[in-house]
C-alpha cells in the first residue's frame, strides 16, 4: 500500500506520513532536535521506518511541533512529549484493536518517545538509537519493563558510546538488546545496518514473513 500524509492532533495540528502494514503491529518513530535540523526526512528516521516496514510493521513519521508543516513551536521536550503520545494515538486508528505497537526515537527523539512511552498504554517496547545519556538522564527508563533495543555509534560524541554501555550494563529487565556501529552520531552511509538491526531483532507483524 501507498504511503499516506497525514495530520494528527496534538495541542497544535503536526504533520506525518503513514506507510501502511500489518494492521496487528506499528511504530512511531520520532526525529532528532528540531533546533539542529532534526525532522522527519532525517536519514535515521528514514532507516528505521525502512526496517519496521520491512518487518511488516504499519510505520508512522512526523514532524515536532514548529518543524516543517507542524503548527506550533519548539517547547523543550516537553510539548514533543505529548506530540508523541498523539502520534501513537493516531497510529491506533489505523490497527486493530489486538495490537502491538512500538515506540522508535533518534537522539532527542529517543529521549522524547522514551518519556512519552510511559504513557502509551500496551506498549511492546521501544527501538532507541543514540539516546543522549550525557544530556538527558535515562532514570525513567529503568521503570520501563518491557523490551527496549539501544543502537549507539562507537564514535559518537553527542551521545558517546560508553554512557550507554554504562547504563545497558545496570538496566535490569529480562528483553534487552545491544547493536554498536562504528560511526558518528550521524550514521551517515550506515542505515542499512540499522535496518538490518530490526530485521535480525525484532519479532515480523503478525502475517508477515520477511525473506
Amino acid at each position: 500500500m501507498s504511503i499516506k500524509r497525514v495530520s494528527i492532533e496534538s495541542d497544535h495540528t503536526l504533520e506525518g506520513v503513514l506507510r501502511p502494514g500489518s494492521r496487528g503491529a506499528g511504530v512511531v518513530i520520532c526525529h532528532p532536535h528540531p533546533l539542529y535540523g532534526g525532522d522527519m526526512n532525517n536519514n535515521v528516521v528514514r532507516a528505521m521506518e525502512e526496517g519496521f516496514s520491512r518487518q511488516g510493521y504499519t510505520t508512522l513519521i512526523f514532524n515536532f511541533r514548529g518543524v516543517g508543516g507542524s503548527g506550533g513551536e519548539y517547547d523543550e521536550g516537553e510539548g514533543e512529549v505529548r506530540d508523541a503520545i498523539a502520534a501513537s494515538e493516531h497510529l491506533r486508528q489505523h490497527l486493530d484493536p489486538d495490537n502491538r505497537i512500538m515506540c522508535a526515537g533518534y537522539s532527542f527523539g529517543a529521549w522524547v518517545v522514551s518519556r512519552a512511552a510511559l504513557q502509551v498504554q500496551g506498549l511492546e517496547g521501544l527501538f532507541l538509537v543514540s539516546y543522549p545519556f550525557l544530556i538527558y538522564k535515562g532514570d525513567h527508563l529503568k521503570t520501563f519493563d518491557k523490551k527496549i533495543y539501544f543502537i549507539g555509534g562507537t564514535y559518537d560524541d553527542i551521545a558517546p558510546l560508553d554512557d550507554l554501555l554504562a547504563f545497558y550494563k545496570h538496566l535490569e529487565i529480562t528483553e534487552k538488546y545491544l547493536k554498536v556501529i562504528p560511526t558518528t552520531h550521524f550514521y551517515g552511509g550506515k542505515e542499512e545496518e540499522i535496518a538490518d538491526f530490526i530485521k535480525e531483532s525484532v519479532e515480523p507483524a503478525p502475517g508477515n514473513n520477511p525473506p
